[in-house]
This record gives C-alpha cells, sequence and structure tokens, in this order.
C-alpha cells in the first residue's frame, strides 16, 4: 500500500515497450549509472557484519535494537539536546516509514479518540494517507505548493492549520523546505498550540536535502523548546542505501519521562501484534556507522556528495531548458531542496494508472471544507474541468514515454548525463507543444 502511487506508475513504465522510456519517479536515491546508490560505508560495514562469528542472529526485542534506538535519537535530535538529556525522548524500531505511520496511527486511534481528522500534504496521501484511512480517519489533503508562482508557500500551509478542526492530527513533512521566516515559525507553533493540534512529522531523507543531517531536523528543536509532544517518522533506509530493509524508528516526544515510558509500553504492544520482531540487518549496519565517528564521518560525506551531485543536475536542466528557451522562468527547480522537486508543470490534467485523463481537485485552503461546513472526508480544493489531452504531464507520459507523478514531483537523482537531453528536450517540447494548443 505504502508504494501503491510509485506501484501504478511502475507497472505501466514497464508495460511500455518503447526503448526510450524512463521513469523518474522512483522513491530511492539513483547514482548517475541509474542504479540505486548505497554508500560506500553501508557496504563495508554490511561485509564486516556478515563475517562476524559472534552474532547468533536471535530474535530482538519487540521494542527493537536498543542501540539502534538511541543512536537514531542522538542522529535526529543531536546526543546533548534538550530532550535527550531530560529523559523525554524514545522511541520504537519500525519495519521503515510506512511501519512508523502504522504503528503511530494504531496508538492514535485507540488512545486519542478525539482526534479523527488527519490533516496530510497531498504527495504524502498515497504513502501514508491510506494507513490512517484504512483505520477509519477523516483524511483532509492540502499542499502548500503554490502553482501560480512556483514555490512553496509558507502562509498556505499557515492557512491550513488556520482552518484546521480542534485537536486534529497533522501529518509534516518536508516542511524545511517551506523556508518559515522566525515569525511564521512562532505562528505556526502558536495556532498549532492554541488548537491543540497533535504533530506527526515524517523524516525519509535527513541529511539529504541540504546535505547537513542537523539542518535536515532542526525545526523538530522549534517543536521541542516549546514544549510540544508529538511523534515522529524517522526512516533511515534512503539515507543510508538499505532498501531492502525497512529500516525506521517511530520517535516519541513526551512531556515528561513518565509519560514517554507509558506511551512506549503501549506502542509495544501494537507492535507485537503488528510484526513482533523488527528486521535486524539494516539495524546493525546503521548502528555501527553512527557509533563509529570515522565510519559516521565518511557517511556524512557521502551525503554531502550526493547533495552536490542533486544541486548541480538541477542546475543543468535548468540551464538547458533555457537554452532550449523553454517558455517560463525555471529557476524554481533550483530553489527547492532534496531528491524530489516539482517540475512546474500544467497539472490541469492528470494521467492515472490506466492512461486515462482524470478530473484534478486543487487544493485551495480558502475553499477548506471547513470553511464551507462540508465534512466530507475527501480532498480541499474546487474542481477544474477537464481539458486537451494534450497537456504536460500527459503529454511526457503518452508521447515522450517520460514517466512522472501525477504532481510532477520528481526524484532528479533519476535524471542523468545520459538521459538529461531526451528529459530537457521533451519537457520543451511538452510546454511549447500544450501552449500552442491553448492558442
Amino acid at each position: 500500500m505504502a508504494q501503491k502511487l510509485e506501484g501504478s506508475l511502475l507497472k505501466a513504465y514497464k508495460q511500455d515497450d518503447d526503448p526510450n522510456k524512463m521513469f523518474l519517479a522512483y522513491k530511492v536515491c539513483m547514482t548517475s549509472e541509474g542504479r540505486p546508490w548505497v554508500s560506500s560505508v553501508v557496504r563495508k560495514t554490511r561485509m564486516q557484519i556478515a563475517q562476524d562469528p559472534s552474532l547468533n542472529y536471535e530474535y530482538t526485542p519487540v521494542m527493537g535494537m536498543k542501540s539502534f534506538i538511541q543512536a537514531s535519537l542522538n542522529l535526529l535530535f543531536g546526543k546533548n539536546s534538550q530532550v535527550i538529556v531530560e529523559n523525554r525522548a524514545g522511541g520504537v524500531q519500525t519495519v521503515g516509514d510506512s511501519g512508523a505511520f502504522q504503528l503511530g496511527a494504531q496508538f492514535l486511534k485507540t488512545w486519542c479518540q478525539n482526534s479523527q481528522i488527519v490533516y496530510i500534504v497531498s504527495s504524502q496521501k498515497e504513502p501514508h494517507g491510506l494507513i490512517f484511512q484504512d483505520m477509519g480517519f477523516t483524511v483532509y489533503e492540502h499542499t502548500f505548493w503554490d502553482s501560480a508562482h512556483l514555490c512553496l508557500d509558507p502562509n498556505m500551509l499557515l492557512d491550513v492549520v488556520e482552518h484546521a478542526p480542534h485537536g486534529c492530527i497533522f501529518v509534516i513533512g518536508s516542511i524545511g523546505n517551506c523556508r518559515l521566516t522566525s515569525i511564521q515559525w512562532t505562528q505556526l507553533m502558536t495556532l498549532m498550540k492554541s488548537k491543540e493540534i497533535f504533530p506527526f512529522f515524517d523524516i525519509p531523507y535527513q541529511g539529504l536535502s541540504t546535505g547537513d543531517l542537523e539542518e535536515d531536523a532542526i525545526f523538530l528543536q522549534y517543536f521541542v523548546s516549546q514544549g510540544f509532544e508529538f511523534f515522529c517518522s524517522q526512516s533511515l533506509s534512503k539515507n543510508f542505501g538499505i532498501y531492502d530493509e525497512g529500516v525506521g524508528t517511530l520517535v516519541v516526544v513526551a512531556l515528561n519521562n513518565q509519560l514517554l515510558l507509558r506511551v512506549l509500553s503501549q506502542l509495544t504492544n501494537f507492535a507485537r501484534a503488528l510484526w513482533l520482531n523488527p528486521p535486524t540487518t539494516g539495524a546493525r549496519i546503521i548502528t555501527s556507522v553512527l557509533c563509529n565517528p570515522a565510519m559516521q564521518g565518511e557517511w556524512r560525506q557521502s551525503l554531502e556528495g550526493v547533495v552536490e551531485n542533486i544541486m548541480m543536475t538541477k542546475e543543468k536542466v535548468k540551464e538547458k531548458l533555457r537554452l532550449l528557451g523553454t517558455p517560463g522562468s525555471w529557476d524554481h527547480i533550483t530553489e527547492q531542496k532534496g531528491t524530489h522537486s516539482y517540475l512546474g508543470l500544467n497539472l490541469e490534467l492528470l494521467w492515472d494508472s490506466c492512461g486515462s485523463p482524470e478530473m484534478l481537485t486543487l487544493p485551495t485552503i480558502h475553499n477548506s471544507p471547513w470553511a464551507r461546513g462540508e465534512q466530507d472526508g475527501t480532498t480541499l480544493g474546487s474542481e477544474m474541468p477537464w481539458l486537451s489531452p494534450a497537456q504536460q504531464v500527459e503529454y511526457l507520459i503518452s508521447k515522450k514515454h517520460i514517466y512522472i507523478p501525477k504532481n510532477g514531483r520528481i526524484n532528479f537523482t533519476c535524471i542523468n548525463s545520459y538521459n538529461i537531453d531526451y528529459i530537457t528536450a521533451s519537457i520543451n517540447e511538452a510546454v511549447c507543444f500544450t501552449k500552442d494548443s491553448e492558442k
């Protein structure tokens, strides 16, 4: 279920016989050769663990490996952070980020029955929103991507929170990319605290946004300093390149240690029913790297290298589009951080897994169901009519065989020296073609 969006598009891609077909929606980091990226220190550590005669491969505790959980918390908050020193942060090892959301949603469904409404950004609807939906939560989508100005707009995020109901659950991911000012951070936390909104953070790419592990998670410190309790899904599969084992933690921050222990006790009971014993190989690799200063330093350098390559790729894409004379500004490509960024294509017509056009519901916060008094549990926004089939996302898929998500948010590590010319030429063709067809 967590890979439904990627899976349906990937299925169509695999069924395409065109020799030039390309898939730009992988969730993993890719190398310049088009293979999944794995940190070199991870490869070495995996070999060392496989050859360690002292390992008996016993069952792990239901909560997971304690050393792994502590290393994960130190990575997320900093070893000497306030929340670690005060013993207010803990965690349960999970099967990746989907496992963390499954576990967290199960707890909230059972123990927070007044909080049955979840707000989640549209790009996370398929991976995590469906988990909440399947458990009976009412899920509302929102976005703070301003498609008119091609940027992430903090005011749109604030508007969502302002219209959100009291006591709801708010899933927050990639918020660091939104570039909130100190005043906007204060406004956001004041609104959430006054409305008793429960934050559920999602951090799947720590270190792969800016190249700085601390910078990518610094916003958590803001919430800690303001006395928030929250959950955080921490996935370590992507930034270590361990994709064959879901490696993650459901992090819990409580007001005090007693509350933390109670929550962890209940989460352990739920984990026992969900998977009993989490996989250990990936956790052992990560613990070995994080607990060895030299190995951790090597890993950090590898992350910096990945981010530098992503930035260079984005610069090249922007420059090639400029040289091709592609209409519009493409500065937004280099202004976004991380592996996945919006291309800024026309989203008025989308393509579904069957290859047919579908109606797009553009999320507009001012048209919120709470503002309209409509509590139907669907999506935010107003419907747009079907347009000509020659729109940009549809054009790239059906005519150029370049498979991208319907929201135009692609994985830039999928672009390399072998395919960048074809991709940029196709984008230029799609933009020019659809603009001509609108005249």
